[in-house]
């Protein structure tokens, strides 16, 4: 093996040290970010709020660094879901510490947008969409499409094809407000007609993982 060959290996396994390894613990190895995971895993909420009070100033930032480390393309599913319950935790003791909400709400913006599928265009029929609520061999409890862009005045119908009934609820915090159904049982549907335009991210109430959204355009 040469020289030349062996220092150009060096380097490389430095540079994957330098720029890989770190980005795996990142700032969860800022010193009050872990003991303040390390209170939230152990339900110390007295730990939490004292850790909060002592470092104010640094919080924003940390949460916000938190979710970039989270959504960075080819993060493990568990380092991601860990950083991004970290990340809502801190900002929301923050919250209830401070009253700025606005950590939180960005946070959780970008975490349920990291949820949903590339926004799409539907075609309206007499001023209705259609989304189904479904479930295949392959995913379970899903809305399709998930993330529709409308006009104002337009109308969406939920169409429940699946074989579970579903309830409809907007998410509080990060977006416009309003959709709120009623329990809408398998091959029943469910119409909410959009008046203000605005973004309305909303839920399944009873199965939480089923996220979508409704971007509402003058």
């Amino acid at each position: 093996m040469s020289r030349n060959f062996r220092y150009s290996i060096l380097v490389l396994t430095i540079m994957f040290v330098v720029t890989v390894v770190p980005a795996k613990a990142g700032h969860l190895s800022v010193e009050f970010v872990k003991k303040f995971r390390d209170a939230l895993y152990g339900g110390n909420e007295t730990v939490m709020t004292l850790i909060v009070e002592e470092n104010r100033d640094k919080i924003p930032a940390e949460v916000k660094a938190l979710v970039d480390e989270a959504l960075l393309p080819g993060a493990r599913a568990e380092d991601r879901e860990d950083k991004l319950y970290v990340a809502e935790s801190l900002a929301t003791a923050y919250k209830n510490a401070t009253g700025d909400i606005g950590p939180l709400k960005e946070a959780k913006k970008r975490i349920f947008e990291s949820r949903l599928s590339p926004p799409v265009r539907t075609v309206a029929v007499k001023g209705v969409h259609t989304v189904e609520a479904v479930s295949t061999e392959t995913v379970k409890n899903v809305f399709r499409p998930q993330n529709i862009i409308i006009k104002k005045g337009e109308t969406v119908r939920w169409v429940n094809n699946d074989n579970a009934a579903h309830l409809l609820a907007s998410m509080p915090v990060i977006g416009a407000q309003g959709i709120f159904s009623p329990r809408v049982e398998p091959g029943q549907s469910w119409d909410y007609r959009f008046n203000a335009p605005g973004e309305y991210y909303y839920i399944c109430f009873i199965h939480k993982v089923m996220y979508g959204k409704i971007t509402v355009e003058e």
